[in-house]
């Protein structure tokens, strides 16, 4: 299976066509064009498979693969309960609640660049220090 086809699965599950997944993700600009580019075999760019994983709640090792990294987690060090659905949407208000300072920004910055394993890795070796406290 191709990424067209992995992407073009996944909208069909939504209930829209792939033609209009431009028009459905937010913040996602996608020309009918490029929808062809991609079943003729071009891939979407770095920054759209991004918006596309997040939005359906997979990788982007499987947009482009078809495999998960995510069935890798466990064997990284058992990720100690740390990561229980490496895809559930988390919101963070930046606002009148709480003031991200610039060092959690950058780390979340950091964070999000990483693949999941490493993000996983990530994870246990923060609990590690913390836990050296």
């Amino acid at each position: 299976m191709t990424t067209y086809e992995r992407i073009k699965e996944l909208c069909e599950k939504e209930g829209f066509n792939i033609s209009n997944i431009g028009t459905v993700i937010p913040g996602l600009s996608v020309k009918k064009a490029s929808v062809t580019g991609w079943k003729n075999g071009s891939k979407p760019r770095p920054e759209k498979l991004k918006a596309i994983a997040e939005y359906f709640g997979v990788t982007v090792e499987y947009l482009l693969s078809g495999e998960d990294e995510s069935v890798h987690i466990q064997s990284v060090q058992d990720n100690h309960g740390i990561i229980g659905h490496t895809h559930a949407p988390v919101t963070i208000i930046n606002g009148s609640e709480r003031k991200l300072s610039e060092q959690a920004v950058e780390l979340l910055s950091i964070f999000e660049s990483l693949s999941v394993v490493n993000q996983a890795k990530l994870l246990v070796y923060a609990e590690e220090l913390k836990e050296n406290i």
